[in-house]
């Protein structure tokens, strides 16, 4: 059976919101629909936990909401650009989670002090600001983005896999930002793709991590 985007993305939220992401008005995620320039995305006016049905607009990518009168992010842009862009993508998610912008706001990308880290191993870039311009110019074929003293950006062929990319990063974010002045040091060179594809590939962490986000979403919203 299909899923319907609209709830399918309102849970990407709430599951967002349950892991820390939500720190208030301003983050969003959107998920293509597929064989269309449109995608859905939460409105403005809501935090991620607080987002419903009711609050997921449609918009092509010029900006046009094709499905009712919510405001939404100015942001907009980049995801439509990002979606443009890459054809691999169908879902991007960019929050202000806590850790997320303590990182960014180090401005220098994750360091690699957990296996967990190397799921972003050589697959995150830098961008200076949320212009698309400057997005487009930096994401190459990465599936995170940081953006000094603001957030951070994941995306994945699918919302779970974006989502749970980004509940990942919030979690690394918190040990890396806590272990920031001290000597703590990062994994081995040779030891990090190994490990990225053992936790990617074997383990399947990301799906894995998905699941847990949709259970922990639905007991903090019964």
């Amino acid at each position: 059976m299909a899923t319907d985007p609209v709830v399918e993305l309102v849970t990407a939220c709430k599951a967002l919101a349950s892991r820390g992401c939500d720190t208030g008005i301003g983050g969003h995620v959107s998920l293509r629909d597929p064989g269309r320039d449109e995608f859905w995305i939460n409105s403005f006016d809501r935090t991620l936990g607080e987002v419903t049905v009711n609050d997921v607009v449609k918009l092509d990518h010029n900006g046009i909401n094709v499905l009712n009168d919510r405001a939404v992010s100015p942001g907009w842009e980049f995801h439509a650009g990002i979606y443009n862009q890459r054809p691999d993508v169908n879902a991007i998610v960019h929050t202000h989670g806590f850790w997320i912008t303590a990182l960014a706001s180090l401005c220098r990308p994750l360091r690699m002090r957990h296996n967990l880290c190397t799921l972003f191993y050589n697959d995150q870039v830098m961008s200076p600001d949320d212009s698309f311009d400057s997005i487009g110019a930096a994401i190459g074929h990465a599936s995170t983005i940081i953006i000094p003293w603001h957030g951070a950006i994941t995306v994945g062929r699918s919302i779970g896999r974006a989502a749970a990319l980004h509940a990942t990063l919030e979690d690394m974010a918190k040990l890396d930002v806590t272990l920031d002045r001290s000597d703590a040091p990062e994994l081995p060179e040779e030891a990090r793709l190994p490990l990225r594809k053992l936790i990617d590939e074997v383990a399947c962490y990301l799906e894995q991590t998905w699941e847990l986000m949709i259970r922990q979403a639905e007991r903090h919203n019964p």
